[in-house]
């Protein structure tokens, strides 16, 4: 029998996740996000590279997949919201990228 342990923290480099103390650290400064924000991210930086479609951001969300146009909003709105927190510099897509037509991936560069 496996026992599969869910990580309490993710780190790469100048990206710091703690899911017990729901804290991220980017570059050294503490980034205050909302529970939201912070259960979306936690989800995506397990799987760097991995895209999530809107349907699956909204199941980690509310807990269903039917995106309806406010759904859709809202989820592009929390994405915008974490690119700003999570920005090293200027017109820095903070770790999250579009990838059109689908949806969103975690990615470290």
């Amino acid at each position: 029998m496996k026992i599969y342990m869910e990580p309490q923290q993710i780190r790469y480099p100048g990206f710091f996740l703690d899911m017990l103390q729901r804290k991220v650290v980017v570059e050294g400064k503490e980034v205050m996000l909302t529970a939201r924000e912070f259960d979306v991210l936690a989800v995506m930086a397990r799987h760097p590279g991995r895209v999530y479609t809107y349907e699956q951001i909204c199941g980690i969300l509310y807990g269903e997949t039917d995106v309806w146009k406010k759904t859709y909003n809202n989820i592009y709105c929390l994405i915008g919201s974490l690119r700003k927190k999570l920005a090293r510099r200027s017109q820095d897509p903070g770790y999250l990228y579009t990838v059109h037509g689908v949806g969103y991936r975690f990615e470290i560069n």
